[in-house]
């Protein structure tokens, strides 16, 4: 609850103390007197039981026409009277002026007319100064009372002062910002409680070009209350700081009192006041900044991390480093503008230094900007591909994939034909060279070649070996019939796709044969077949392609077939034979080791033993030719050689034998002098000799019995055989057989020939009454019995 005191003529001393003190403390115009005049009006609203009476007032008004209050209730109204004026009176009284008619309008006061809105304004000063306590009076009129009530609450709850005063906000050191063209402050607001006025801001140490705007960037020198103020440094300026104050000429209504007289009561009228009011000295500061960004980059525009840069001042005074990040960027903020130099000290890895110092201007607030480029660290490389077991060699031919250090291929070479690769400008790093086609009849590495690239230019010198590719031919040397019978000291050649011999070699007891060979195609043949075995004169075909590669043949071999024959009469098997028109000679083949299953060809020819050249019958040779397919590799087979023989007698003939597998010749039994191939046609020969056989004489008397025994002697028959001799006369005269009662006279005898020489006689009776003197031949035919045939005629 605000103070009040009670204004009365026994107050009269006290009140000049105040009105001293509040001389001393608000500066006053020179002294002055003012002419109040009164009015009346119709009131009849409110009942002073203090006072026994109801309360009335009359309205105020000085020369200009403003209304003025009563401060003593009782004492008479000026009317007319010119009143000195002597200073303020009190905010209570200050307050309720402010918040009572005419402040507010009637409306605002919640009563119809100004006279009420007046009668409630001078209850509630006489109730502020505790002359009257509105709380007792008896209202006649709502609307007053209310009013009333308003009013007071208004005055006793507000902080209105009649003091001016003036802040300026903010008042703690400010940074100006960088905006556009100038360091910009936050707004300033002028704080008063002075209805009117204005100001001006004063700058100490401001930069040329310094200027006050407005909120919205006008540049002024006066500002009115109300409106806030920026101060905006140019942004060439350097940093530094400035101060400002503001210089306020401030207007404010003020309850200004003027003194009665001992019985014309003191009056308050709410008059305009100005006085002036300097802030406190305010700082404000600036920092004129901005940056440099340095972009590294090598040839193509990529962005290199790791660069690192030293800066210097313009006064040579290094600044430190900064270093390049993975975008590439280095970059120094919020250093002061000026001239820097930047000279790169330290590379990006895999990148040529790039020295030479680079001037760059920074301006406040603006980032200036150098790319920079450095070229990549770039080197050669050569590999040279040579034989592992004879370096002499380059291979040539062998291709590799380049990769670098994140196992990407990035590229792929093929050595020239003095076995070399040559990379250049490869840039800085790892790389590898990683074999991915070897040379036909080489292993393929799989040993990587690493290699760095470090410094520019270096050529790297690289050396990789090829191991030949080895293989092996193994041979298995077996029997072709019993593949588990192996055979030892098979020779064998291996020769090249040139045709040259590369290795030779026999199979072992175990008949096994091996052969350590380079890569590439060859062929191998037997040279010399096992003891009894046929050579196998086939050419074999084999390969080496791979590394440690076995290869596995098995060689079969025949044994040597043997074949024996024995050549015989067909018809008695005797080795002897006479000749004839046709006679077969049958020559018995046994044959070994043949293949079971396998054809076989057997060709026979009859060969004259005297000239050791085939024997020739009826212009041609004598041959026998048989196909046979044994089912045991043991047995025998027979040829039949048929053919005229006459005029053989005496000849030996040997039957050859060849026999054929495959169109090829496995064995032959072609022996002359053998024996058991050889016939012989016999030559036969008889001579008779006719006698008597009573006396052995060679004449006969002619008598109707006679006999005539012929005694046949032979030769070169053949043994064991039977022969029949068959006689028959003949008449020597007429050359014809002799006729005797109408018959021939014949006579024959069967013997078997014990030796190949010898005789038998023949005996011939008949009646030779009748041939006295008559001559008779005895002609002989000797037969060999079997087939009748006829071997000599005498």
């Amino acid at each position: 609850m605000t103070k009040r005191f009670v204004y009365s003529k026994s107050l009269a001393l006290v009140m000049s103390l105040c009105m001293f003190f509040i001389s001393v403390l608000i500066p006053m115009k020179s002294a002055s007197a003012e002419v109040i005049h009164r009015e009346n009006y119709e009131m009849n609203w409110a009942y002073s039981p203090q006072y026994g009476k109801n309360v009335r007032t009359e309205l105020l008004k000085n020369t200009s026409g403003q209304i003025a209050y009563c401060l003593v209730y009782g004492l008479k109204s000026p009317n007319g009277t010119d009143l000195p004026e002597v200073g303020r009176t009190d905010d209570v009284v200050y307050r309720v002026l402010l918040n009572g008619y005419p402040q507010k309008t009637p409306e605002q006061l919640g009563v119809p007319t100004w006279q009420q809105a007046h009668y409630a304004t001078q209850l509630s000063i006489w109730h502020a100064l505790g002359q009257i306590n509105t709380g007792e009076l008896q209202f006649k009129d709502a609307a007053v009372e209310q009013a009333t009530k308003a009013i007071t609450y208004a005055a006793d709850h507000t902080g209105d002062t009649q003091d001016v005063y003036m802040n300026v906000q903010p008042t703690d050191k400010q940074e100006a910002k960088l905006n556009g063209e100038y360091f910009e402050t936050t707004t300033y607001a002028v704080e008063t409680n002075a209805k009117k006025g204005e100001y001006k801001i004063q700058l100490q140490e401001a930069p040329a070009g310094t200027r006050v705007v407005t909120e919205q960037g006008e540049a002024k020198e006066t500002f009115q209350l109300g409106e806030k103020f920026r101060v905006q440094v140019p942004k060439s300026s350097k940093s530094a700081e400035l101060s400002l104050r503001v210089t306020a000429n401030l207007t404010n209504q003020h309850a200004v009192m003027y003194k009665g007289t001992s019985v014309i009561q003191d009056a308050t009228v709410l008059l305009e006041h100005s006085q002036e009011k300097v802030s406190q000295d305010l700082q404000v500061f600036w920092k004129a900044v901005g940056g440099l960004k340095i972009l590294k980059v090598d040839e193509n525009k990529k962005p290199l991390a790791g660069a690192v840069f030293e800066v210097l001042a313009s006064d040579q005074k290094s600044m430190g480093t900064i270093a390049t990040n993975e975008k590439g960027i280095a970059s120094l903020d919020n250093i002061e503008i000026g001239t820097y130099v930047v000279k790169e000290v330290k590379s990006p890895v895999g990148y040529i230094l790039n020295d030479t110092p680079q001037t760059l201007e920074v301006k406040t607030g603006e980032m200036v900007t150098w790319t920079a480029e450095n070229k990549q660290i770039k080197g050669n490389v050569q590999l040279l591909k040579v034989d592992a077991e004879h370096p002499e060699k380059k291979v040539a031919g062998v291709t590799f994939q380049l990769e670098n250090s994140a196992r990407k291929v990035i590229s792929e070479h093929t050595t020239d034909e003095n076995g070399l690769i040559k990379v250049e400008n490869i840039p800085f790093g790892s790389y590898t060279f990683v074999e991915s086609k070897a040379k036909e009849g080489y292993v393929l590495s799989q040993e990587p070649i690493p290699f760095q690239i470090t410094e520019q230019g270096q050529t790297i010198e690289l050396e990789a070996k090829n191991q030949p590719i080895y293989g092996e031919l193994e041979l298995t040397k077996i029997d072709v019939a019993d593949g588990n019978v192996k055979l030892p000291n098979a020779e064998f050649e291996i020769r090249n796709e040139k045709g040259e011999i590369v290795a030779k070699g026999k199979t072992n007891a175990e008949g096994v044969a091996t052969f350590k060979l380079g890569y590439g195609k060859y062929t191998y043949k037997e040279t010399a077949s096992p003891d009894g075995y046929m050579l196998n004169e086939e050419t074999f075909s084999f390969e080496i392609k791979q590394n440690g590669e076995i290869v596995k043949h098995i060689v079969a071999d025949e044994k040597i077939p043997s074949i024996q024959t024995t050549a015989t009469d067909k018809t008695d098997g005797a080795k002897e034979m006479h000749t004839s028109k046709s006679v077969t000679i049958q020559d018995k083949v046994d044959y070994n080791d043949l293949l079971v299953g396998k054809e076989y060809t057997l060709t026979g020819k009859v060969m004259d033993k005297s000239t050791g050249k085939p024997l020739v019958v009826d212009g041609k040779e004598v041959t026998v030719e048989a196909k046979f397919t044994p089912k045991e590799a043991n047995g025998s087979i027979t040829l039949d050689f048929t053919c005229n023989a006459t005029g053989l007698e005496g000849k030996e003939v040997v039957v050859f034998e060849k026999l054929f597998k495959d169109g090829k010749m496995v064995t032959s039994h072609e022996d002359i002098n053998d024996k058991g191939q050889t016939v012989k046609f016999v030559n036969p020969e008889v001579k008779t000799t006719a006698l008597n056989k009573v006396d052995g004489s060679k004449e006969l008397e002619a008598t109707d019995s006679v006999t005539i025994q012929d005694k046949v002697e032979y030769k070169d028959l053949i043994v064991g055989k039977e022969y029949v001799v068959k006689g028959k006369l003949m008449d020597k005269a007429t050359n014809k057989p002799l006729q005797v009662d109408g018959k021939e006279v014949t006579s024959e005898t069967t013997f078997t020939a014990k030796e190949k020489d010898g005789s038998v006689t023949l005996d011939f009776t008949f009646n030779a009454s009748a041939l006295e003197g008559k001559e008779v031949v005895v002609f002989e035919d000797v037969y060999q019995n079997e087939h009748n045939q006829r071997c000599v005629r005498l």
